[in-house]
């Protein structure tokens, strides 16, 4: 009975394996090969959603595989290869499967691990780049790439720097830079490589072009590959030993030797276009990369005799492998599995007889499993699928007010906000970057009041600050609140920031509209609204008088009997920006040049007494100093007094160098200012002239390090002034 028990649920499960493509639990590292093994995650998207497709990406993802399951690339089983091609390799499935996956296979000192991407990439700027998943939707800004379902390399590179850390040897492989025509353009491809190239995790890196450089691909290449990709598989199958002392082994500096070789003069002789692949680093120029097996060279070799010039076009293939492997276990938890990815695939993903269902069962009575593992997984990844799908609908502007679209984004954040707790345990980088997507759509959500909204939206831009698909959020928040300011301000800002963006520039259109036009929906009624905060630039000059004022400390082995210090003139020239924060105080922080100083007049009397005599040191400096002083209008007038207070900083860009050994003074001082202005407006020009007298005050000591006699005999120097400025402003 047992084994009828046992026969039945090993042909349920291979029975299902023929309906289900990679539907199989996790399997763990298998124990029973002592020493090191080799893992691999390789990614091919040719076919895109949203983004201009590619030719033979996904083949070259398939090339690379083929040679890693090869005895040259170790050969290595199915089951330590998770593969991702077109329309399965999303960033749902790169973080919330792939990384799963690596964690079960619990990477050792010694292992290797492959990471292949083949496809479009595109960055924002040297810290935030991407390799873009099938699902990526920038809707023609690269900003957008915050939230369309580009995967983020900088988070790849922490997850290579915690796998070099225990001792795994990793390959970061990628033939990515195809087109200049993705939002980033030519700036992008040269972030793109430049980032990845410089932001080294301990990883030896092979990309296919240097920075500022396409990646070329071609029917004719091989049987339609990238050129890259067909070398560096070329070189590693054993083409690349070396010829004058064969050993039967590929180190790095022979397939870095080989694909330097080959791939530049091709592209220039073939295409006239250049491509200098990167390899990084030298000093692992003796590593071995790759084992020579001459029976499969010879197969290889004989192949490429085969291969006709044109190649076999995209296989846009979209699928895993199919992997027939038998399972033993309970046929309660094989069923339940077997219904989870019935529903899965039909599209059965909440309520009665659907995945959550299933999965909670499978996570109730077996928790901890590799198929309650598999299908968590797989779950969370259809909730991360159905917010996204929310989210580019927004990006193309597809959102509308109506109450199914607010109805299916509340639900989608619910179920994201699910997907965000599951991978969290296993990848908290990649739980903390679906954040800023579940508070957009909270925020785009069916939610009782606008200020719920407001929250949520106010939510992402705290993950998200530069992030335009949020500022436009607000911006259209705001507008339906009639809150013309603050829309006008966000909608600004994402045109500022996704310029390039359609919806962005849309509704800055519709705010500015809504600017100009009177509120007619409140029945005539009186509002108390608040007045705009007013904000100001303009220009300050000013002259004075500065002093150094010296604390005097006897010196025994000096003549000098004191010292005392003497006022010099001073001159200003700055920039000012003045914002009104209510209807009397306003701030106004200023950047200031200074050519200012002071001078000491030492005294001096010989030991035998006699006439004093006189030692004068001029202590002239340039500096820039930065204020922030609060204003205090005392009337609203045509000509209306005001008192300013606030702290300076002051950085002092040049001594006078006859000085600086004798009295040498600190580069930096805080000081305190107070002043008293009157503020005048001048006619119908709009502008406002402010003469204004003000005293400053040193609070730290200014006294530098020297070893001079005048130096010694000072233990500290403060600064104090005195000024007169005018100030030109816009009102």
């Amino acid at each position: 009975m047992i084994i009828l028990t046992r026969f039945t649920t090993l042909i349920v499960l291979f029975c299902f394996s023929l309906n289900a493509i990679a539907q199989t639990p996790l399997k763990v590292r298998d124990a029973s090969i002592k020493g090191p093994q080799t893992f691999a995650i390789v990614l091919g998207v040719s076919k895109y959603k949203y983004v201009r497709p590619l030719a033979y990406a996904d083949k070259d993802a398939i090339l690379f595989k083929d040679y890693l399951k090869s005895p040259g690339g170790g050969s290595v089983k199915d089951e330590n290869i998770f593969l991702l091609l077109n329309e399965k390799a999303s960033n749902a499935n790169f973080w919330g499967k792939g990384f799963q996956w690596l964690k079960a296979k619990n990477l050792q000192k010694g292992d290797k691990l492959f990471i292949y991407l083949a496809g479009h990439g595109d960055a924002i700027d040297e810290d935030q780049f991407f390799f873009l998943g099938y699902d990526c939707n920038p809707a023609g800004d690269k900003n957008n790439y915050l939230v369309s379902g580009a995967i983020q390399l900088f988070n790849l590179k922490k997850k290579i720097a915690a796998e070099t850390t225990k001792g795994v040897e990793v390959f970061f492989i990628m033939d990515a830079c195809r087109s200049n025509e993705l939002p980033g353009g030519a700036s992008g491809q040269n972030f793109l490589n430049s980032a990845i190239s410089e932001k080294k995790a301990g990883e030896i890196i092979m990309l296919a072009t240097a920075a500022g450089q396409e990646s070329l691909e071609d029917a004719s290449i091989g049987s339609g590959q990238g050129l890259f990709t067909y070398y560096l598989v070329d070189g590693l199958n054993g083409v690349a030993d070396s010829e004058r002392n064969p050993d039967s082994k590929i180190t790095f500096a022979e397939i870095q030797s080989y694909v330097n070789k080959n791939v530049p003069s091709i592209a220039q002789q073939q295409f006239r276009r250049k491509q200098d692949p990167y390899f990084c680093c030298n000093e692992n120029s003796d590593k071995i990369i790759s084992s020579v097996d001459t029976a499969y060279l010879r197969k290889w070799l004989q192949k490429k005799k085969q291969q006709t010039r044109r190649g076999g076009g995209n296989s846009f293939t979209g699928v895993s492998e199919k992997t027939f492997r038998l399972y033993e276990a309970d046929t309660l938890l094989t069923e339940t599995y077997e219904r989870f990815n019935r529903a899965v695939e039909n599209k059965n993903i909440t309520g009665r007889s659907s995945a959550e269902e299933f999965f909670q069962q499978l996570n109730t009575k077996f928790p901890g499993n590799p198929y309650t593992l598999d299908a968590k997984s797989t779950l969370a990844v259809e909730y991360i699928n159905e917010a996204q799908a929310r989210v580019d609908r927004y990006l193309i502007c597809g959102d509308d007010a109506s109450d199914r679209i607010k109805r299916e984004n509340t639900a989608a954040a619910d179920h994201l906000e699910k997907a965000i707790a599951m991978v969290r345990e296993d990848d908290a980088d990649f739980a903390n970057s679906l954040l800023g997507r579940m508070y957009l759509l909270r925020a785009g959500g069916n939610n009782a009041d606008i200020q719920t909204s407001l929250r949520s939206a106010y939510g992402a831009l705290a993950i998200d600050p530069n992030g335009a698909y949020i500022q436009h959020k607000l911006a259209q928040l705001h507008l339906s609140n009639k809150n013309n300011d603050s829309a006008l301000y966000y909608a600004d800002k994402a045109v500022k920031t996704a310029p390039n963006w359609a919806c962005a520039l849309t509704t800055l259109t519709l705010v500015r509209n809504a600017a100009n036009q009177p509120d007619n929906n409140n029945n005539n009624k009186p509002q108390s609204k608040k007045p705009p905060r007013k904000s100001s630039f303009g220009g300050v000059t000013g002259a004075g008088i500065s002093q150094l004022t010296p604390t005097f400390f006897r010196d025994g082995q000096s003549t000098i009997t004191g010292v005392n210090p003497r006022d010099i003139l001073k001159a200003d020239l700055g920039i000012i920006y003045q914002v009104g924060l209510s209807s009397n105080i306003s701030i106004r922080p200023s950047t200031v040049v200074s050519m200012e100083g002071g001078e000491l007049v030492y005294e001096r009397r010989p030991p035998t007494g006699g006439q004093v005599f006189r030692d004068t040191v001029s202590l002239k400096t340039t500096s820039v100093t930065v204020a922030l002083p609060v204003i205090i209008h005392l009337s609203n007038k045509k000509i209306a007094p005001y008192v300013s207070l606030g702290p300076s900083f002051t950085y002092i860009i040049n001594q006078e160098s006859e000085t600086a050994d004798i009295v040498p003074v600190k580069k930096s001082v805080m000081l305190g200012d107070a002043a008293f202005g009157l503020d005048i407006g001048l006619g119908k020009s709009r502008l406002m002239l402010s003469p204004e007298l003000k005293y400053t005050q040193g609070f730290n000591n200014l006294k530098g390090d020297g070893n001079s006699e005048f130096s010694r005999t000072i233990s500290s120097l403060k600064k104090r002034g005195i000024t007169f400025s005018i100030y030109l402003r816009g009102r």
